[in-house]
């Protein structure tokens, strides 16, 4: 397209904007100057996930693999990669870079991206709403700072990776503005509804969550003229449609997987937002974070997850121009602001932690896939809101160099800590790996949430048996072992060896790799190195194992001579005891909610049949509520 001479400035400043966005986030995150081996910015297993997903999509089409199923984790049972954070979108996009300069410098390269292009978009939509440069450039640089954006970049790249979102406000805002055409802004919408699909199928649906909302609050608050209403609803559902028919595959697949996804649920009432975050920095925040750390380290979930610190400034800011603008636009956004930072708070309000009084999300977190959303991260639509509404103060044809002043106090309040921007890894992967036969079917000891990492590393030689980190919880069937738990959290000496030879018979374990100290730790936790690998090795040693390969940087066992023959009777009995007693762990809970139901239903003369019918559907309770008998009132 040729441009015009009026559209020549506004190009250029969009590239100039671009490119100090960019050289903004490369500077401030510093990143070291060679990048060898695994070295990646963010924290650990987060960061190692994303990079095997980055180089799992162009391996996967490489080999004939189907790309949402994979056996190189929890092997033989192998993986549904449906509910994971798969990244597709960025994977395919990037493989041309992954397989020229792989997967861990193609993940560096995107997540110092990430805020820079997010505070594009995001000054895109600001410029589209008021034309003023340094407004929308200052609005952009808010953004990029946000609690949100920052605490997602310490390794959750598809939750970091949000320019896709202001890009859909955007191209409303470009196609009201230049009468655009409902099949034009279908093309455009549809285009980035699939591109956020791709990186973040959470962001896509609360984007379409508070969309809906948005569009309400506009109606409501600033009526458009029902001919540009129309042709933007219509443009918003054929992009809508035009996603969903493209990525029907995927959807597909989620449906099928969604009873078996729904039991690795994140809990919502831990990942969200405390009634006090707004105005307590977390650990990651320049000023004030190290000093208010006592009282943030009270809010549940973790620093990555705690985006609902806004700050003092930006905080009484906003109210300030609720009270003061008169401009709808302002409203809609003084409103939707307000909407997703109460939906942020979670199905309960917590006040340092303590849950305090349910809130308004406890009416959706119970819902079919909304239930998937972590409340806490409806902080990206707050932090979208605000930062177009800070766009608008300082546009206003009054506006003076106060405004700006004040603007750039609340960037200074958000301004990420140092240990943040600086938050390098650079982890060497043990070598043993290297001897393993290609295809080997690998059981590592003590476990770290680290093979994925090391099985890319190792240009994907072998496959990990019942593990591999690709979400919550302990996966199945191998969960279903009585061993499991112990074996999980490096408990070995509680450990039976009878059970554990048969295990590993069971899952065709042929290489066993025992880490020396120095990679060995508890869950995380620092731990007595010699001593977990002593009763590791001691482990082995009863279950029939003997040392195959012996080097300073790891052990390899394989099977012994006279290895214990197990029969298919003895291997069940050993999973229905562990089934049996993960059922009597939860038999409280079940029984305590089950009984809840029922005397909710006597107390309002209703049957309590079709109550329990719909909880059991959402809920999946391992125990039937028939079998469940309550003090109060008969099976």
């Amino acid at each position: 397209m040729r441009i015009t001479p009026t559209q020549h400035p506004a190009a250029a400043r969009h590239a100039l904007a671009c490119l100090l966005f960019l050289a903004a986030s490369w500077i401030f995150y510093a990143p070291p100057r060679h990048w060898p081996g695994l070295t990646y910015f963010g924290d650990g297993q987060d960061s190692l996930a994303f990079i095997w997903f980055l180089n799992w999509w162009p391996f996967a089409l490489a080999h004939h693999l189907p790309p949402l199923f994979t056996q190189y984790v929890d092997y033989p049972a192998g993986a549904d990669l449906a509910w994971k954070t798969s990244i597709p979108a960025l994977a395919l996009l990037a493989a041309p870079f992954t397989l020229r300069f792989g997967a861990a410098a193609v993940f560096n390269v995107l997540m110092i991206a990430a805020p820079a292009l997010a505070a594009f978009a995001l000054y895109l939509a600001a410029w589209e709403l008021t034309g003023v440069f340094a407004a929308a450039l200052l609005a952009g640089a808010v953004f990029a700072c946000s609690g949100y954006e920052i605490g997602q970049t310490l390794g959750h790249l598809n939750l970091a990776f949000t320019a896709a979102v202001p890009l859909t406000l955007w191209s409303c805002l470009r196609a009201t503005s230049r009468n655009w055409s409902s099949w034009q802004l279908g093309a455009v919408q549809g285009g980035l509804f699939l591109f956020q699909f791709g990186v973040s199928q959470e962001i896509f649906a609360s984007e379409i969550l508070f969309g809906a909302a948005a569009l309400l609050a506009l109606h409501w608050l600033a009526p458009l003229p029902r001919p540009v209403l129309a042709r933007l609803l219509a443009g918003i559902l054929l992009g809508l449609g035009l996603c969903l028919l493209l990525a029907s595959p995927f959807i597909w697949a989620m449906l099928r997987g969604y009873t078996a996804a729904r039991a690795n649920f994140s809990t919502p009432d831990v990942y969200s937002n405390d009634l006090l975050a707004p105005f307590i920095p977390t650990p990651l925040v320049f000023l004030g974070g190290h000093a208010a750390r006592p009282l943030s380290q009270l809010f549940t979930g973790n620093s990555s997850e705690q985006g609902g610190y806004y700050g003092l400034p930006l905080v009484l800011l906003a109210v300030h121009i609720w009270r003061v603008s008169p401009a709808p636009a302002a409203r809609v956004l003084a409103f939707m602001a307000l909407l997703a930072a109460v939906a942020s708070l979670g199905p309960y309000a917590h006040l340092l932690g303590h849950p305090i009084c349910p809130a308004p999300w406890i009416i959706f977190c119970h819902l079919p896939f909304l239930a998937a959303m972590l409340p806490g991260r409806f902080a990206l639509y707050a932090w979208l809101s605000l930062t177009l509404l800070l766009a608008l103060w300082l546009a206003r044809p009054d506006s003076g160099q106060r405004r700006y002043l004040l603007a750039g106090l609340c960037l200074l309040s958000l301004l990420p800590a140092q240990s943040t921007a600086r938050n390098w890894r650079h982890p060497v992967p043990p070598p043993v790996f290297a001897t393993l036969p290609p295809g080997a079917h690998v059981l590592v000891i003590p476990v770290f949430a680290q093979e994925m990492g090391w099985q890319y590393a190792a240009g994907m030689r072998f496959m990990l048996v019942g593990q591999g980190y690709l979400g919550n919880g302990m996966p199945a069937p191998f969960s279903s072992w009585p061993l499991y738990p112990a074996l999980w959290q490096n408990r070995f000496s509680a450990i039976p060896q009878a059970e554990f030879s048969a295990y590993l018979q069971d899952y065709a374990v042929q290489d066993i790799v025992l880490l020396p100290r120095g990679y060995a730790y508890y869950r995380g936790k620092p731990a007595d190195d010699a001593a977990l690998t002593r009763a590791a090795a001691t482990l082995l040693q009863q279950a029939g194992w003997r040392v195959a390969t012996a080097t300073p940087l790891g052990v390899v066992y394989q099977p012994g001579a006279h290895l214990p023959r197990w029969s298919q009777a003895q291997i069940a009995a050993f999973i229905a005891q562990g089934i049996s007693q993960q059922r009597a762990a939860v038999l409280p809970y079940e029984a305590h909610r089950v009984c809840q139901i029922r005397h909710l239903a006597h107390v309002l003369g209703l049957s309590p049949v079709p109550l329990l019918d719909l909880w059991a559907l959402h809920a999946h309770p391992p125990f039937p509520p028939a079998a469940i008998t309550c003090p109060f009132s008969p099976a």
